[in-house]
């Protein structure tokens, strides 16, 4: 699955994902690299490197929205990348530019995805974060991704944690 999303992304331009390029001799899969800085832990992103991630976020699921078939029922609507973690961003600057470590991707929902991804963009539930700012962070995270209610993903969010929880 992951093969067949890296050709997709690559296939329709994405300059945002490695591309795939085969296997090597000791059946390992072989991506581009993609220059720039990742960070080794979680940290607090100001607002324009938020919109930025979301931005990238959801150039992603619309591309990967064509690579599934979409399932109401089951809540099928995009390929989730499923650790949306700023560590597996690649950062020039202060900026996120591309997405990485697609191991875990998967067909699921946008806002199961995103509310991961807000929750640790955002470092949800860090005491040195005040309330407010969290809140005025996380509007500004979902503005920038566009056209997805709070409800869900504050949904999601949740449900995230608890399957982390169980695990």
């Amino acid at each position: 699955f992951v093969r067949g999303l890296l050709q997709h992304l690559a296939s329709n331009g994405s300059d945002f994902s490695p591309k795939y390029l085969g296997i090597d001799e000791s059946e390992r899969d072989v991506l581009t690299f993609i220059d720039g800085e990742v960070p080794e832990e979680l940290d607090y992103f100001d607002e324009k490197a938020l919109r930025a991630a979301a931005i990238l976020i959801r150039k992603f699921h619309d591309l990967s929205a064509e690579l599934v078939a979409t399932d109401a029922a089951s809540s099928i609507e995009v390929a989730c990348h499923n650790d949306l973690s700023p560590c597996n961003f690649v950062f020039r600057g202060e900026m996120p530019v591309a997405i990485i470590d697609f191991d875990a991707a998967a067909p699921g929902s946008r806002a199961y995805d995103l509310g991961y991804a807000a929750w640790l963009w955002l470092d949800i539930g860090s005491l040195n974060i005040d309330v407010f700012d969290q809140q005025r962070r996380f509007a500004a995270f979902l503005d920038a991704y566009g056209a997805m209610g709070t409800e869900p993903v504050l949904e999601s969010m949740m449900e995230r944690q608890r399957l982390l929880i169980e695990e």
